[in-house]
């Protein structure tokens, strides 16, 4: 029977997230949670132990997928033949760990990556399953009565990750630190024959982003509003993942396509336009001639400016919420994985 273990990453949770990843230890057959929280957590540690969930505090090192790796390395040295991942805002349905450890079994001893359908709570909507022939994107058809369907992409949350597929396309690239980091995965199975498949049957509740809704007329236009150091990690990893694979799989362009979708959304609807789109320029800059890492490391004096924000964000909420922790983070690497994740 396939051993389908799952992974959380947390990063200063609140009680009801610490609590849904305390549920999540009854539903699958093996459960790691990451604390990736610059320091640790003693509310998290103190919930977790009594609950008997296995807990590794890893500081942010590498961002999201830094914590992706050292998770991951654990739960298939421990025995896993799968992992699911999951970030603490997101809800497995009930049936999530019977249906994929079941399509899990019928794909034993193969390379894959399989997930959910995921509907966006914050736009009422599914994101699109997308298909690609390396050149062209289309929209997936879903037929809800198919066990499983071949996509092209997956967000990380609610993936599942085979053990041949582990071996096969290596562990999560931390130098682009948090945005793209699935992307390119799925990019890394297309080039190297992994199949990627979407479970119809399964849907999970997510929020991608702080998304707004705006009237400019007659269009009706969304916006994300991502602060200025997340549109630095997107833009700039969007143009590395358009260098780095572009020429064997020209739909790799398109994250890029995404960056002057983003552009035109600052300038038209969203607030602290000259520090995002100054934020923007930096990244294309730094994704083109290969500066990749943590933005503290490549960009200080930007660091220091949304660290300086995000104190002060923090002293607020000291005195509002009093939430353990939420003082103690000196550097926008950080904070570069949001307490609303994506990807």
């Amino acid at each position: 029977m396939t051993i389908l273990g799952a992974l959380i990453i947390l990063f200063h949770p609140s009680e009801e997230q610490l609590a849904r990843a305390v549920a999540m230890r009854l539903a699958c057959d093996r459960l790691l949670v990451v604390d990736n929280s610059p320091l640790p957590d003693a509310r998290a540690a103190m919930m977790l132990g009594e609950a008997g969930v296995a807990l590794l505090h890893h500081g942010n090192r590498n961002g999201i997928a830094g914590a992706f790796n050292c998770g991951l390395s654990a739960l298939f040295d421990s025995g896993a033949d799968a992992v699911a991942l999951f970030d603490q805002d997101s809800e497995a349905p009930a049936a999530y760990f019977p249906v994929m450890r079941d399509r899990c079994e019928s794909m034993s001893g193969r390379a894959f990556l399989a997930g959910p359908r995921i509907f966006d709570e914050n736009d009422q909507r599914f994101l699109p399953e997308l298909a690609t022939s390396g050149l062209t994107v289309e929209r997936l058809p879903i037929h809800a009565d198919a066990a499983l369907q071949r996509c092209a992409f997956l967000i990380s949350s609610g993936s599942v990750i085979s053990r041949e597929a582990f071996e096969r396309l290596g562990r999560f690239d931390e130098t682009l630190f948090i945005d793209h980091v699935d992307t390119e995965y799925c990019l890394r199975a297309l080039l190297r024959s992994v199949p990627v498949y979407v479970v119809p049957s399964l849907v999970l509740l997510h929020r991608i982003g702080s998304r707004r809704r705006h009237k400019l007329g007659s269009l009706e236009l969304t916006t994300m509003n991502h602060p200025s150091f997340r549109r630095y990690y997107s833009a700039r990893n969007a143009m590395q993942l358009a260098l780095q694979y572009g020429l064997r799989l020209p739909v790799a362009i398109v994250p890029n396509v995404l960056t002057l979708w983003q552009i035109v959304q600052i300038v038209l609807l969203e607030k602290d336009k000259l520090a995002k789109l100054h934020a923007i320029a930096l990244g294309l800059f730094d994704g083109f001639f290969g500066r990749m890492g943590p933005l503290e490391r490549m960009r200080p004096r930007l660091a220091a400016k949304v660290a300086k924000a995000a104190n002060a964000v923090d002293a607020t909420d000291a005195v509002n919420t009093a939430r353990l922790g939420e003082m103690n983070t000196p550097v926008a690497g950080e904070r570069a994985m949001p307490r609303t994740r994506h990807s």
